[in-house]
């Protein structure tokens, strides 16, 4: 239980993460935002490990735990969400987003059956059943219009760039599962969020305009305060959440936990966002707890 509680938490903060970010989506390019985000959250880590001395668990790490973290950091953070707004740039959000969920949710657990040996009950595939409809239904409702006759076109490279967005993803959370094992979740976070990071500082600097840091440094503190928030959040709390619930309950059901993130999301979106949910939402989230509670039995 305690794993589940922990995979849960994780949901709760990359949602409100994800409130967060959809407050400043529109004011910032998306690579400056994961950027920032990914400096804020090694900054705390590393902070962290310095406080609580636990800078000596890295001499302890396997080399061969050292790589599989790095290159799940990077397959996820670097490669992965990069191609991911790829596809959301040539599909509607309202596709991409469900369509990526679910397909992670359904690869990853498949993965970690087949890869790591990770056993699942019938009671917990019919919960991920469960999670899968709920979240497309709490996903694929919103930001729809009833009685629109408008046909959305589906772009065959957006759904080309999702699947590769997914197959990284899954790779990515394989690659963590192996390379945590007996290994300090801090420290792995640590290591995982720095890499990255230092990835996303080369290409910010090669990518971006001059004046971009200038433009940033005049910006409005409130909105730079919700991205490092969001940092704090997704790479600082949840990513040591995420690979100590991966340590608990395996890769398949931290994963199902973890994708609840709309169940959480819809009602901050209703109280901060002021976003009026559909009937579809209501329905999906009932699905969702009642598929989270299955799994978690």
């Amino acid at each position: 239980m305690l794993g589940a509680g922990i995979a849960l938490l994780t949901s709760l903060a990359w949602s409100i993460s994800s409130i967060c970010i959809k407050l400043v989506a529109d004011k910032f390019d998306s690579l400056i935002i994961n950027t920032l985000r990914t400096c804020v959250g090694s900054a705390l880590l590393i902070s962290l490990i310095m406080v609580t001395g636990r800078y000596e668990a890295f001499s302890h790490i396997p080399w061969e735990s050292f790589v599989y973290v790095i290159i799940s950091g990077l397959l996820a953070m670097v490669i992965g969400d990069t191609i991911y707004i790829k596809s959301v740039a040539l599909l509607d959000v309202s596709i991409a987003f469900p369509l990526s969920q679910c397909s992670f949710i359904l690869l990853a657990v498949l993965s970690a059956i087949l890869f790591l040996d990770e056993h699942l009950t019938w009671v917990t595939v019919t919960g991920a059943i469960f999670v899968v409809m709920g979240i497309y239904f709490m996903t694929s409702s919103r930001g729809l219009k009833r009685g629109s006759k408008e046909k959305k076109k589906v772009h065959p490279k957006g759904l080309l760039f999702i699947l590769i967005a997914v197959i990284l993803w899954t790779g990515a959370t394989i690659a963590l599962k192996i390379g945590v094992i007996g290994v300090d979740p801090v420290p792995a976070a640590s290591l995982r969020i720095t890499a990255s990071a230092v990835v996303l500082i080369f290409l910010f600097f090669s990518r971006t305009k001059k004046g971009t840091t200038s433009y940033l440094w005049n910006s409005n503190k409130k909105n730079l305060l919700l991205i490092a928030a969001s940092g704090l959040l997704t790479y600082g709390l949840a990513a040591v959440g995420y690979i100590s619930a991966i340590q608990w309950i395996g890769a398949g059901k931290t994963v199902l936990l973890t994708a609840s993130a709309p169940l959480f999301t819809l009602p901050l979106s209703i109280l901060i966002l002021k976003e009026k949910p559909t009937r579809f939402a209501i329905l999906g989230v009932i699905i969702s707890v009642l598929g989270v509670c299955l799994v978690v039995i």
